[in-house]
């Protein structure tokens, strides 16, 4: 009876972290560069089981609850938008640009760049655009952009890392967290062009209505647990 009352509370808990996931790709739907993140669930006593490195049977295959698993990105190359201006740039393609955070080297996919005072390229925070040769790029007169990113006027060439493997880890501002290792992307840059969210509205749109069915069984479950474990207890006070 008990283990009820557990995999109803666990459904809940995996249900409200997903739809806060589903709303953050939402809230991001106009974020330059962003790319939605997914999950799903999976049985709790498996994912146990697989983190401490041991095979599921001694568990047993009877389930007692579920947990949300780890966030992935999707990697889809979002819509491209012509916007003229010279600082914008979107990649098409594999890829992320390098930038220069004060916590070390990140990635991006958004590609609203300006011109500082310094005359440095940087992204919408602040944060140097870097060269293939891990430099901040100097701009010089007129930005001009090659496909494969080559500064005009500048012997540098912006920087174009491959996605990190494994889990991608978010860093706030756009930014996700690099690698020690960085492997050269195929991808192209395209000037006067920037990359949309990927987040697929129809399909987020579903996935809340599901979640939010799912999370109503799963509390009507919880109430049927606690309204049986009230006759059990009824009982035993009538004998």
């Amino acid at each position: 009876m008990i283990r009820g009352f557990y995999t109803s509370l666990s459904s809940i808990l995996a249900s409200m972290t997903r739809q806060s996931i589903v709303a953050d790709n939402l809230a991001n739907l106009d974020t330059v560069g962003f790319h939605q993140s997914r999950s799903a669930t999976t049985d709790f006593g498996l994912e146990l089981a697989s983190s401490a490195g041991l095979p599921a049977e001694p568990i047993g295959r009877l389930g007692t609850a579920v947990i949300a698993t780890a966030l992935t990105l999707d990697r889809a190359q979002g819509p491209l938008e012509q916007t003229g201006r010279p600082t914008d740039l979107a990649i098409e393609g594999d890829g992320l640009f390098v930038v220069a955070t004060p916590g070390g080297l990140a990635g991006s996919r958004a590609g609203n760049f300006a011109v500082d005072a310094g005359g440095l390229l940087v992204t919408g925070a602040g944060y140097p655009v870097l060269d293939t040769a891990g430099r901040p790029i100097a701009v010089v007169g007129e930005v001009t952009v090659a496909p494969d990113g080559t500064v005009s006027g500048t012997r540098q060439r912006i920087a174009l890392v491959g996605w990190p493997s494994g889990a991608t880890v978010r860093m706030g501002e756009g930014l996700v967290a690099l690698a020690s290792s960085l492997t050269p992307a195929t991808g192209s840059i395209r000037q006067g062009v920037l990359e949309r969210s990927n987040t697929d509205v129809a399909e987020a749109m579903t996935d809340l209505v599901g979640l939010q069915r799912h999370l109503g069984l799963s509390s009507r479950a919880l109430s049927i647990q606690d309204e049986t474990l009230a006759d059990a207890v009824q009982l035993g006070r009538l004998r």
